[in-house]
């Protein structure tokens, strides 16, 4: 592992005139050189004020280590000669991490730019919590710029000239095309709302897991899964709303088959069902056909009974109603822009 240079140099720092077309312009960690014209125009009519800090390699190359853009302004502004001092060379991490401060200092780097950095320094073995040393930047804020140029997403993000923040939040969500697309629409259109829609978007990715896995769970015994039956369904009915042809109540080993519900407490539970009730003999406990009028009205029992089923089934219904309009709510009203904001605000005022 490579470890970033500490000790000082060994031959004191010269000051030279170079020609800046003479000079090597490494990789400089700040991709934007920001050459604007009347930076150019002022090297142009004072020359270079503070020396470029540079270094002599053995085959005698000069490479700047501090002040490449002064050094391309001199070149494009025609300057024959501009100050140098000349240090003793230092490792390539330390070229690095110097770049790195200087313009964290000047406030002159972009959140793409010092991810770049770090990235660099971990190619060539530098730990996050020497770059943090060094920068000045927590160990968290390392790792996660780390994390995020790791991925495809979050360096996407970095290039849109998104933080590392909004880049790790891409990077988490990598391959999962519907809920990359909500998020930058949020970055663009919402960026307040960030945190909270990746949060429910972790939640919902959760519950999806976990769904299929029980799913997966229930599938592994061989039983037979479908889907809830709605009231009047003439095929699949709840157990719990059967009776046998004998006029006894189903239980649940009349059941050949089960739907799988979400209770109060967001855990999956099944509900079994007999697929075909009425070709195997079944009839509807509350029903009230002629041959039932013909024994009498429906007891308090039967009445109380019915009462629990509807509403059991309502409470489900609504509980499924309210899923669906909660995430209605996310992937069309966020997604709308200025628009959907307006909106957001009416829904959330009615």
């Amino acid at each position: 592992m490579t470890a970033i240079a500490e000790s000082p140099t060994t031959t004191a720092p010269m000051l030279e005139w170079l020609d800046p077309a003479t000079l090597t312009v490494d990789v400089n960690v700040r991709k934007d050189a920001a050459l604007t014209p009347s930076f150019v125009a002022s090297i142009k009519e004072h020359g270079v004020m503070e020396p470029v800090i540079a270094h002599r390699k053995d085959d005698g190359t000069v490479h700047v280590l501090m002040g490449q853009r002064r050094t391309r302004a001199a070149v494009e502004a025609a300057r024959p000669l501009i100050p140098v001092m000349v240090i003793d060379s230092p490792e390539e991490a330390e070229r690095i991490v110097t770049q790195v401060v200087e313009n964290i200092q000047r406030a002159e780097l972009t959140e793409a730019d010092e991810a770049d950095a770090y990235h660099q320094l971990s190619l060539i073995g530098v730990t996050a919590a020497q770059i943090a040393k060094k920068t000045g930047r927590t160990k968290t804020t390392v790792e996660g710029a780390l994390k995020a140029k790791a991925s495809v997403a979050g360096t996407a993000a970095l290039g849109k000239g998104w933080s590392i923040e909004e880049a790790l939040i891409m990077a988490e969500f990598e391959g999962d095309a519907e809920r990359t697309l909500e998020l930058e629409s949020v970055i663009m259109d919402e960026p307040d709302q960030l945190h909270h829609v990746a949060q429910q978007l972790r939640d919902d990715r959760e519950r999806a897991a976990a769904l299929a896995a029980f799913t997966a769970q229930i599938e592994a015994t061989g039983i037979r899964i479908v889907e809830a039956p709605g009231y009047s369904d003439e095929d699949v009915a709840r157990v719990s709303s059967l009776k046998r042809a004998d006029g006894e109540r189903a239980t649940e080993d009349d059941g050949n088959a089960v739907y799988i519900a979400t209770d109060g407490t967001g855990e999956h539970i099944t509900v079994p069902v007999v697929v075909g009730w009425k070709e195997l003999g079944f009839t509807d406990r509350y029903s009230y056909s002629s041959s039932s009028a013909n024994k009498g009205p429906m007891t308090d029992e039967q009445k109380a009974e019915r009462r629990t089923l509807i509403e059991n089934n309502k409470k489900m219904e609504s509980v499924l109603l309210t899923e669906l309009r909660r995430r209605v709510w996310i992937r069309v009203f966020r997604r709308g822009g200025s628009h959907g904001r307006g909106a957001t605000q009416t829904a959330r005022g009615t």
